[in-house]
């Protein structure tokens, strides 16, 4: 069952989803190389800067490609009608809210792979030190997974508003704040979700502390998302 509604939601799904996180990865491998040749290159840390570089904007990024995949997957529904044909016929709703959430974390792992795919064929041609492959990995990876609640917040606010303007607009507000969030050091400013990506890299003692936390608060928040899709009236 899950394999045909994955594969249902597959044919759906418009082109542009499967381009976004190409073009995501892309965009901040080539802006990570120019801020590390114009700014940082001349540092002491020499080519390993670049692993703050792409820390330094690896959140915005994983945020704002979030938002861009759940505000498409829901548009489409909504512009064809598709939430009322749901809405009407005897199909989960909670499943459906879930396949789609499934192929956001899917189209997400696929940008994170490429990131990480990226950096490391770059740094390979660039010089000859050593390649922190393992400290990379958990950079990616973990601000990923300590986007979820994020993803849990963007899924429901775009399955909720048929204009998807607004659910586009938090989604970008909250990337941007994720740039300063984490490096305001008022610690209240922590609970906010949109401070844990930055808050699970390496470079942050404790920092496995925030990929567990945001993964947890994402499951939970993806559920309480589907509890209220599957009580919602469409009208």
């Amino acid at each position: 069952m899950i394999n045909g509604m994955l594969s249902a939601e597959f044919l759906k799904m418009k082109k542009i989803c499967l381009w976004i996180p190409v073009i995501s990865a892309v965009i901040l491998l080539l802006f990570t190389c120019m801020e590390w040749y114009l700014y940082f290159r001349q540092g002491e840390a020499g080519v390993y800067t670049g692993l703050n570089v792409v820390y330094l904007f690896l959140s915005f990024t994983m945020l704002l490609t979030i938002s861009l995949l759940c505000s498409v997957f829901f548009e489409t529904e909504h512009q064809a009608q598709g939430m009322k044909m749901i809405f009407s016929m005897p199909v989960s709703r909670r499943a459906f809210y879930f396949i789609k959430a499934l192929w956001v974390i899917i189209l997400m792992l696929i940008c994170c792979s490429l990131i990480l795919l990226g950096a490391s064929l770059i740094w390979i041609v660039y010089t000859n030190e050593r390649l922190p492959f393992l400290f990379l990995t958990k950079q990616v990876f973990g601000c990923f997974a300590a986007s979820l609640p994020v993803l849990g917040i963007q899924l429901f606010l775009s399955a909720r508003f048929a204009n998807q303007t607004f659910p586009l607009a938090a989604g970008a507000i909250g990337a941007i704040s994720s740039l300063f969030l984490a490096r305001f050091g008022t610690k209240l400013l922590y609970v906010l979700p949109w401070a844990y990506p930055s808050m699970a890299s390496p470079f942050i003692k404790g920092y496995t502390n925030w990929i567990i936390l945001g993964a947890a608060l994402g499951l939970i928040i993806l559920l309480l998302g589907s509890i209220r899709f599957g009580a919602m009236e469409m009208k």
